[in-house]
């Protein structure tokens, strides 16, 4: 995530800063370091604001229009990143995981296992059958899932719950309706798609888990 914006050898003293902060995350094992990192994320902000908030006044060659954009911005979207997961909790669930949770010491750090036992099958499935539309792509994958599942309910109580699947599909045709657009504060990636984009790119494949 920080590294597909800083590379793995940020030129600036900024960067290999809020790269070295996504490096330390693997080490973090209980609260106090947590605690710690937001503290040095904090002085971070403190130390680079000015810097990070720094603006350049280009020409768009499009309209011909002067507008002002970041200096700086893959430093300012790392950092965005990381504050975004950071005040959201999001980042040391495994530490403190959510009330609910039904096996908390099962929570992984990272997504590796999920990325290579999960998402890649269901990528290789979804190749594997290009030809079917998006909600027949939809239940296929469902299926899927379900077999992988220990102890699955009742399969037909399941599609009674939910509509025979006609509740998740009106909830597919509503959310695409709305614009998709990557967040560019962040970097974060566009939130909804409607199937799996099983076509090669060179510069997208099964995420590993890398900081």
């Amino acid at each position: 995530m920080v590294r597909r914006h800083t590379t793995s050898r940020p030129r600036t003293d900024a960067g290999r800063a809020i790269y070295q902060l996504a490096l330390n995350l693997t080490s973090i094992t209980t609260l106090d370091h947590a605690a710690q990192w937001g503290a040095q994320l904090h002085d971070f902000a403190t130390i680079y604001r000015a810097w990070m908030n720094e603006k350049t006044l280009t020409k768009d060659p499009a309209t011909g229009t002067w507008i002002t954009t970041w200096t700086h911005p893959n430093v300012h979207k790392a950092y965005n990143s990381l504050n975004h997961l950071w005040r959201s909790e999001m980042l040391f669930v495994y530490l403190n995981p959510p009330d609910g949770v039904l096996e908390p010491d099962q929570i992984k750090r990272a997504t590796n296992s999920l990325e290579g036992g999960i998402n890649a099958q269901l990528k290789l499935l979804a190749r594997t059958h290009r030809g079917r539309s998006g909600e027949h792509q939809r239940r296929m994958l469902d299926w899927w899932l379900y077999l992988q599942t220990e102890l699955p309910d009742d399969p037909v109580e399941i599609a009674r719950q939910s509509n025979w699947g006609q509740d998740q599909l009106a909830k597919v045709s509503t959310l695409t309706q709305h614009e998709n657009q990557t967040d560019h504060e962040t970097g974060r990636p566009a939130l909804y798609g409607n199937a799996i984009d099983t076509d090669y790119t060179h510069s997208i494949g099964i995420q590993k888990g890398h900081i």
